[in-house]
């Protein structure tokens, strides 16, 4: 068995929340790998960055969720730590690991999110920043 621990980012701007489309077509936070040497914060602001375009700071830890998945046949327990972001620049534009990214408002955010992980996490973003 695999672990895997990664971190990632809630970024609101004027009352709009940023996700991204995976690769399995569903919309989700963005978030990635914590590299060797690395401050999950770092990792977070990082794959915000890297994954949308979208530059943002971090304003405070929303919480950590973990799940089990499959990839190849082999398990892998992931564990990943979210910090709620507030906007400085830049516009959505997909990377080559996502299918798409963009700002959407609160209530189709929460249409969108399909994971319950990510549905707890928006709460408890949505409880500390309310936008």
């Amino acid at each position: 068995m695999r672990r895997e621990f990664s971190a990632g980012g809630v970024l609101f701007r004027d009352g709009e929340v940023l996700l991204v489309k995976n690769p399995s077509g569903v919309w989700t936070f963005p978030k990635g790998l914590v590299e060797e040497g690395e401050a999950p914060e770092e990792t977070a602001v990082r794959e915000v960055l890297e994954e949308t375009g979208v530059r943002g700071e971090i304003v405070g830890y929303v919480g950590e969720i973990s799940y089990w998945y499959q990839m190849k046949g082999e398990k892998i327990f992931k564990r990943v730590r979210y910090y709620l972001m507030r906007y400085l620049e830049g516009s959505p534009t997909p990377s080559y690991e996502v299918l798409d990214a963009s700002f959407f408002p609160v209530e189709t955010a929460r249409k969108l999110l399909k994971y319950r992980g990510d549905r707890e996490i928006f709460k408890k973003a949505l409880a500390m920043s309310g936008p």
